[in-house]
């Protein structure tokens, strides 16, 4: 069994958020999943350990569906490699 699938709820939500949303930072995670900020910084921090996100690196971001990039003022997490291949 893969190690995303033996998270709390809350840690699998975030994963969920971030594999639907793609890259986001911290703020915005917190407000769609109606979170404390302390509280998702706590598990975002816990989820790169774990190597299941990392930091997204550069000064812009371009997602789907924005018309020109986002300047990054926060520190943004994407999944990573281990979890691309872990999760779903």
């Amino acid at each position: 069994m893969c190690e995303a699938n033996n998270l709390n709820p809350e840690l699998k939500k975030i994963l969920d958020d971030i594999f639907k949303n793609g890259p986001d930072c911290a703020k915005f995670i917190s407000r769609r999943l109606s979170l404390e900020l302390r509280t998702t910084m706590d598990y975002l921090d816990e989820l790169e350990k774990l190597d299941l996100l990392e930091k997204v690196h550069g000064t812009f971001l371009m997602k789907p569906g924005m018309k020109k990039p986002k300047h990054m003022n926060h520190t943004y997490y994407q999944l990573s490699r281990k979890a691309k291949h872990q999760y779903r």
